[in-house]
């Protein structure tokens, strides 16, 4: 029972992700129970994911989203790698923003 979380406490997309790559590595060395691990990870970031949907977008960094999007593609995380994409900025209206348009 020490893999679930306690009924109080707020889904993590971080803690989402860290049990997922324990559950990757679990499975990777043949332990059952990294199925299971993986499955209660991906809950959580759904969890996670479907309350920072309700506030606000994710804060938008170049450097930060590079680096999701490359996490989630080592570790297999389709999430991850939406939400890095989402994380860097888009390229238009550089010209506005430079005063050279």
């Amino acid at each position: 029972m020490s893999s679930e979380q306690p009924s109080d406490s707020q889904p993590s997309m971080l803690g989402g992700h860290v049990k997922y790559v324990q559950g990757a590595v679990s499975s990777a060395l043949g332990y059952e129970s990294g199925q299971q691990t993986k499955d209660a990870a991906v809950h959580e970031m759904k969890d996670a994911k479907a309350q920072s949907d309700d506030q606000s977008p994710p804060t938008q960094s170049t450097v930060l989203g590079s680096i999701e999007n490359a996490v989630g593609k080592v570790t297999g995380c389709e999430g991850l790698v939406e939400e890095g994409q989402q994380r860097i900025p888009e390229k238009r209206g550089v010209e506005e923003q430079n005063g050279t348009g």
